[in-house]
């Protein structure tokens, strides 16, 4: 009981920090930032659109507000269920990330004219996305039917060998070609970083679902049920 009223203090006191951060930080640096900032810029980082520094408080006010309202908005009380657990770390990922944006908005309101050549918010956003597919690959290979956090076809129903295999099969691909991924993303510039971005999205999406097919063939063919049995064959010795 301890222990759990300890990691519930210990959430609120995250919740408190980094929910009032970007606001503390975007007023300590309010004073540096020009008054004219780029608020959207195509991927070689050449600007079509401007706006008055002000815009700077819209996220950090929103953060603040989803923090004051989190009874409602996160879990903050945790049951002994992993569901539980996935939820927990989701909500402080999703903190983390709103955090990452703020800071990311303010460097470059302050040095847009040197940095945004070579990196900018799709920048972010792309790693962001790596993250994702990263947090998704470490919880999804022991997903169970009844989870919210899994993958849901004709064929990952069909049988419980096509599930784990699947769910297994997504968790390594996933955690392992974001790894692959993150450094591409984070020192390309410009439509190669577009370019990448498609083919990353491209890949963990189809691939999966080839792979699901070719269990279901497989299946079909009776060949994962005899290697089932082969192992308990081969543990019984």
């Amino acid at each position: 009981m301890r222990r759990f009223k300890k990691n519930n203090n210990l959430a609120k006191v995250f919740y408190s920090v980094f929910g009032s951060l970007p606001l503390l930080v975007t007023l300590y640096l309010y004073p540096l930032i020009p008054e004219n900032i780029p608020v959207h810029y195509w991927f070689d980082g050449s600007i079509d659109k401007w706006g008055n520094k002000n815009e700077l408080f819209l996220v950090p006010i929103i953060i603040l507000l989803f923090v004051c309202a989190q009874p409602r908005l996160f879990k903050l009380h945790f049951n002994y269920k992993s569901e539980d657990n996935i939820t927990k770390w989701s909500n402080y990922y999703f903190l983390l990330i709103l955090n990452m944006l703020v800071y990311s908005t303010l460097y470059i309101s302050m040095n847009f004219e040197t940095c945004l050549s070579n990196f900018n918010f799709y920048n972010f956003f792309a790693c962001t996305i790596c993250f994702i597919f990263t947090f998704m690959g470490n919880y999804i290979p022991t997903s169970k039917r009844s989870s919210s956090v899994s993958i849901r076809t004709k064929y990952t129903l069909e049988s419980p060998i096509i599930w784990n295999k699947f769910h297994k099969f997504c968790g390594f691909f996933w955690f392992s070609g974001s790894i692959v991924f993150f450094p591409m993303f984070l020192f390309s510039s410009g439509y190669y970083l577009l370019i990448l971005f498609i083919i990353m999205i491209l890949i963990f999406i189809v691939s999966p679902f080839i792979y699901a097919h070719h269990l279901h063939e497989k299946y079909l063919k009776g060949d994962l049920d005899e290697k089932v049995q082969q192992k308990k064959v081969q543990h019984s010795h």
